[in-house]
């Protein structure tokens, strides 16, 4: 094994084994030195040959392509980090990711990953491919001025995304990445697409290290960044007034979808891509009132399915001619749908309504209704109380309503007996039950109104 150097004033080692070039630098001493090589030593010797050229001889650009080759087919949201991903790939010139999405009866056909339950849960979702190399990229005629707008408000962070493409792996460091994070935020971008950016990074180190045996760097360098707060909630629901002007506007849409789609968003809570690219015509058990969804964004659920969902998929299967069970639930694009949801909020006088705030508006409609938290987490079938609470998004109006809605009771005066359900139930049972007469207290629960 090679000896310790100088570098300035720090120690350092280099040395090669099963493909791993191997560095270790900035220690105190000389011992500090050999103490980490032998570490990184054992490291290696439990993890094996590292895949490929490994981390030293391969770039971020080369290794990000790779990467989404081979996990981009099993992720719900390929087409987002596919884009994500692409900027480091043009950056070099190299060959662009191209994500097409398998249909649903194909991807439920096709578990790939673990075997048992967890087999069911790992479809494959899309078919990745590469673009074929282009001399320069092609701006489609009249998306010009876009692109340029689009360039100058990146312009800070694509030099900085640029290098750090063109870096090996293994030298990628800390730093670099949060110099890509003040850029991301110098040029105005939103924390939440920071977050996304920094989350890409971050899984694609573990992966590395984990999956192709890459041992350098040594730490995940996406880790321990200075974030920008990301606050991205929203509180918006649609009120029945909105509901009622839009449902006019819908009325006119030309496409005979459009409404009924409308309407079973609103009464399922269903994320808008569920019933328009997942669900088939064979998921929907009319006698049970239910529809699952096999590939969910949180994995399998049961949604089910109000008397007036029941209408609404009625109508649907009359518009597509009573189709056969393997048919997709709905034919109409999620780009179409937004476009007339954008149209028929703009005929409408209605602002700020997002497609994806009906889902709140299905969780807080059954939350004001009931009282039931666990209602609405079978209804939106979030996994934990604390998304509930981001989706039930309660008004001081509605507790006011509520309010005047009692106070208006209590003006009414009470009537002779009128006894309620569970209260004669409890005192049948109470008498079957052989008690005596002098210990048992006969409660009216009801409430009396005057004539």
């Amino acid at each position: 094994m090679a000896e310790p150097y100088l570098e300035g004033k720090r120690w350092a080692m280099r040395t090669r084994v099963g493909g791993h070039d191997i560095l270790v630098s900035k220690q105190k001493t000389k011992t500090a030195a050999r103490a980490e090589m032998s570490r990184r030593l054992a490291e290696i010797a439990g993890v094996g040959k590292p895949k490929g050229l490994g981390p030293h001889r391969t770039t971020l650009g080369q290794a990000l392509q790779d990467y989404g080759v081979e996990r981009l087919s099993f992720m719900k949201g390929a087409r987002q980090e596919a884009n994500r991903i692409n900027k480091y790939l043009r950056s070099l010139g190299l060959r662009t990711l191209v994500v097409q999405a398998v249909c649903a009866a194909e991807r439920r056909a096709a578990p790939v990953l673990g075997d048992g339950a967890d087999a069911a849960d790992d479809f494959v979702c899309f078919d990745v491919t590469l673009s074929p190399p282009e001399a320069e990229r092609v701006i489609p005629a009249g998306l010009g001025e876009h692109r340029l707008s689009q360039e100058r408000a990146t312009s800070r962070s694509d030099p900085v995304r640029k290098r750090l493409a063109a870096m090996p792996v293994a030298e990628v460091m800390t730093y670099h990445l949060q110099e890509l994070i003040l850029k991301l935020r110098r040029d105005r971008l939103s924390p939440a697409t920071i977050g996304l950016e920094r989350a890409l990074l971050r899984t694609f180190f573990t992966y590395a290290r984990y999956n192709w045996h890459w041992c350098a760097p040594s730490e995940n360098p996406a880790t321990h960044l200075r974030m920008p707060k990301v606050n991205n909630g929203r509180e918006r629901v649609m009120s029945a007034e909105e509901q009622s002007r839009l449902d006019a506007a819908i009325h006119g849409c030309r496409n005979a979808l459009v409404g009924p789609v409308f309407t079973l968003l609103t009464e399922t809570a269903m994320r808008a891509s569920e019933p328009l690219e997942q669900a088939l015509w064979s998921d929907v058990d009319w006698s049970r009132k239910i529809l699952t969804l096999r590939d969910a964004k949180a994995g399998k659920r049961e949604v089910p399915l109000s008397p007036k969902a029941i209408g609404v998929l009625e109508r649907l299967r009359e518009l597509a001619g009573f189709p056969d069970p393997g048919e997709k639930l709905v034919s109409i694009t999620y780009e179409a749908l937004k476009a007339a949801w954008n149209d028929a909020g703009v005929r409408a006088g209605v602002k700020n309504l997002h497609l994806h705030d009906l889902r709140h508006t299905a969780a807080t409609r059954m939350a004001l209704r009931t009282g039931n938290v666990f209602l609405v987490k079978a209804l939106t079938g979030l996994k934990t109380m604390v998304m509930v609470e981001r989706y039930v998004n309660v008004k001081a109006a509605d507790v006011v309503a509520e309010m005047h809605a009692d106070a208006r009771n209590e003006t009414v005066a009470m009537e002779p007996a009128v006894v309620t359900r569970p209260a004669v139930e409890l005192s049948r049972a109470i008498q079957a039950n052989g008690a005596a007469a002098g210990n048992v207290v006969h409660l009216d629960f009801g409430r009396r109104r005057s004539a």
